[in-house]
Parts: C-alpha cells; structure tokens; sequence
C-alpha cells in the first residue's frame, strides 16, 4: 500500500504546474468516492486525496477552499471506509459475501492496515451523517482544516453508545439463550436481596464517563417497579412478611426509597460498604454505597446483629463484596433457597434463588 500511496504523489506533482487539473482530481476523486462500495477502493481515495492536500499546503499555489475540498474529501473517505469496516467485522455468516467470507483480519491485511488503526477508522465511521456534515460545516468558518484525531474526538460519543449496545445486546441474547422454562414454584419469598441497574444522568457532554450501561442494560425507576420474572413483580414474589435489602449509591437516595416504597416495602434503616478506594463525585468523591432494609408485614428480626459500616475493597464494576451476602445469611441463617432470592444477581448462589440477565433467570425450583 505505501508504493500505491507514492505512485498518487506523483501522480499529483506532475499535475502542480496547471492547478485547474489538480482540481479536477478532487472532482474525481469525490465523485469515484460516491460510488465507491469497495473498502480497498475507498481508501486508494482517501490517500491520493491525501496526497493532494498535502501537496497543494506546500505549494502555496491555492486558496484556501480549494484545499478544504481536498481536506473534506479525505475526511468523507476515512468516514465511509469506518462504516464499511464495521459492518465486515459484525459479519455472522462467514459464508454470504466475498468480503465476510476472507474474514476481517484478512480484510485488514488485503488493505495494509493494522488492528489499531481500523479500529480507530471504525471509530470515525460511527458518526451519524448529520454529525459528520455539521463538523465539516464548523471548520469551514475557519482557517483551521479537519483533522483525523478531531474527527475521533467528535465521534467519540457515538462509538461509545454502539459499544454500549452492543454489550447490552449481548449480555440479552446470551440470558435468552440459557433461559429456562418457568419454574413449578417460584416464591413467595420471605428474603428479598437486590442490586438494581439504575439508570443515571451523566454531568459530562460526551457521555463517556464511566456511566453504569458501559457494563450493563439499565432500567429507569419505574422499569424496577414493574418489571416482570415469570409474569410476577418484585412484589407479588414477595411473601406478606418479608425483609428486602436494596443496594443504591448516596446520589440516587431519594429515588431508591421511592422505588421501595413502589414495591410495596417501607423503609427502616440502612447501612453502608466502605470500599476502601475513592472514586468519583461531583461534591464528594465517593468511596461507599448504601444498603437500604425495607419490610413488608411482619419478617422475623435477624438472629444477629452486625455493624451498619461494611468495610471490602471494590472489585468489579458494580459488584458488591460477596461477604455482604454472607452476612445477610447469618442475620437470617433459616432461610434457604426456596424462601430467599438474589434479584438481578450475576450469577448462581449456592443457597439462593436468583433472577436477571446475568443470572438467566434460574431459581430454586
């Protein structure tokens, strides 16, 4: 590919003494760059575009538009060659198609690109057309010609949603997959254990800040309230004397106490995990979360009484210490499988019944 690249340089130093034929090239290339449905193709395109912004700064010998057309269509090519490498690398069938069929690293081998670099074109391809044309239209009013680095940088939200989704997208389709048929039994409970996926507002304009549906599918608060396992609500699994613990983080206390109000619970005490790092905040830098206790009707009081201060140091994104689930069992050490459940848990428990995407809604029954 670089003896391709100078064969377009040359190709455009020869043209340097009559500007008008350099023109032309921007012309054709913009218009071979419309039609062009070949990754190989676009970005042949792409460098000879290169090529002739590059040579027409150094010259001296145009205005600056005519330049900006060459910028902009180097910059139209990375874009749509972005999208192209997108779509061969989310392929399915190995077999329908002859560029699916070679396989991306083939693909990015047949181009002379590396991993790093197609993933940073990926990246760029991931802005909407409307955000793509209002960036150019922004540099136009300026001396300043677009940059690939600034083009990421614009994109950098858009890319960062498609990862969400795509995870999100994933972590659905493989609980689908592990999905059992309703249980003959599922509750009532007496012992309700859950971690919501919250759903918060980010405070950064790009949407990039470790926000919790990087890791997850999250749910609004009503979503929580209303959501259903097996054609039953968190409430009706719930016996008539029942004890809940519900995790949430000090921002979102309020809503959490109206969600466990929304569940048929009301609220009583609560107690904290110290996890021992400080994290981020935006007037305090957060190093706890919050576990709240809710009852309904009657439940038995804890056969021990623990400290309210949990103190674990912070593994994964939002998982909480296992030893806080242990110890909830040894305030209630009666309770087994088929009277305590784990909602929206990560995994099998041994002694619990568990529910959620991460859990594929597997029970005691």
């Amino acid at each position: 590919m670089k003896g391709r690249k100078t064969v377009a340089g040359n190709a455009v130093r020869k043209k340097t003494e009559n500007p008008a034929a350099v023109l032309r090239m921007i012309s054709a290339g913009l218009r071979a760059l419309e039609k062009a449905t070949d990754p190989e193709e676009v970005l042949d395109i792409e460098r000879k575009l290169e090529s002739i912004e590059h040579m027409m700064r150094s010259t001296g010998l145009f205005k600056s538009e005519q330049v900006r057309e060459a910028n902009e269509g180097k910059i139209r090519a990375r874009w749509k060659l972005g999208r192209m490498l997108a779509k061969i690398e989310r392929a399915k069938h190995p077999g329908k198609g002859k560029l699916a069929s070679s396989g991306f690293t083939s693909v990015l081998g047949k181009l002379g690109l590396t991993k790093q670099t197609a993933v940073a074109v990926q990246r760029v391809g991931a802005l909407p057309p409307p955000k793509l044309e209002s960036t150019l239209a922004h540099y136009r009013g300026t001396e300043d010609f677009v940059t690939y680095n600034e083009l990421i940088t614009a994109a950098r939200p858009f890319w960062h949603q498609e990862k969400r989704k795509d995870k999100h997208k994933r972590i659905v389709r493989q609980a689908a997959k592990a999905k059992l048929a309703a249980p003959a039994k599922l509750g009532p409970f007496a012992l309700i254990y859950l971690d919501p996926p919250w759903t918060f507002e980010t405070h950064t304009p790009d949407m990039t800040h470790r926000m919790p549906d990087d890791h997850y599918p999250v749910m609004t608060d009503e979503e929580i309230i209303d959501i259903e396992f097996f054609g039953q609500t968190i409430e009706q699994l719930a016996q008539d004397d029942c004890a809940m613990f519900m995790w949430c983080t000090s921002s979102n206390l309020k809503r959490a106490l109206a969600v466990m109000e929304g569940l048929g619970f009301e609220y009583k005490t609560h107690a904290v995990w110290d996890k021992e790092v400080i994290g981020l905040g935006l007037i305090f830098r957060n190093q706890h979360e919050v576990l709240l206790y809710g009852s309904r009707g009657a439940p038995p009081k804890p056969i021990e009484l623990l400290s309210s201060v949990f103190r674990y140091r912070r593994g994964k994104h939002s998982a909480k210490p296992p030893e806080i689930r242990q110890a909830i069992e040894r305030m209630y050490p009666d309770f087994t499988a088929d009277n305590r459940v784990e909602i929206f848990a990560r995994g099998e428990i041994e002694g619990w019944s568990v529910l959620g995407h991460e859990a594929a809604y597997k029970t005691a029954a």
